[in-house]
């Protein structure tokens, strides 16, 4: 079975690019989706979240402004927090992967937005990096406040300085999907790249 790690800077596509390969059939971890899961009611991780930050989980649920306050106000806590969430989402990885092998899959995809700042992508046969211009980035960044996000477009630019740039995901993929364009371009090389790969199997 061949991994393909899938990343991409915020709001460069990366979730549509996910959906792309579900589509063709390629089952998809989404380390995203499993944090949510971990810090939902019932998850996993909020016993240790309230053990290590004390009134964050409130009736069975994890009261999320609560922890960015403390994420926000003390210089360790991020630290803290992924040392609680990193071994938990790791050990979810290894059991999609577990199943993958068993069903006999071709491929698989890991969807992770920090893959190689964590390297992970060490651990892929293959890197796809999706992409798009910084103008459709922020385009994108101003319509999900619109629909009730709270991020305005200058904290959206200080977070995308503080990634990785652009540049040395480029340098360190093997593939570069474009979602500048539409829908129907990425699907075309999603498909096109699943096609070399079956063809090469």
């Amino acid at each position: 079975m061949r991994i393909i790690g899938l990343t991409g800077g915020m709001a460069a596509g990366k979730s549509t690019v996910a959906t792309l390969f579900r589509r063709a059939g390629v089952p998809v971890f989404d380390a995203d989706a499993c944090v949510r899961r971990l810090q939902g009611e019932g998850g996993k991780a909020l016993p240790l979240i309230e053990q290590i930050f004390p009134g964050t989980v409130v009736e069975g649920r994890l009261d999320r402004g609560a922890l960015r306050e403390i994420v926000r106000t003390q210089p360790d806590a991020l630290k803290r927090l992924e040392a609680i969430m990193h071994p938990l989402v790791r050990a979810e990885r290894a059991r999609f992967l577990k199943q993958c092998r068993a069903r006999k899959e071709p491929f698989c995809v890991l969807d992770i937005p920090l893959l190689m700042e964590i390297g992970e992508d060490r651990r892929c046969d293959l890197v796809v990096v999706a992409e798009a211009p910084m103008s459709t980035r922020l385009s994108r960044i101003r319509q999900r406040g619109r629909s009730g996000g709270r991020m305005s477009v200058t904290d959206a630019k200080g977070l995308l300085a503080r990634q990785m740039s652009d540049h040395e995901r480029r340098r360190r993929a093997d593939i570069v999907i474009r979602t500048g364009l539409s829908r129907g371009h990425a699907a075309r090389q999603v498909h096109a790249l699943l096609h070399r790969l079956r063809e090469a199997s």
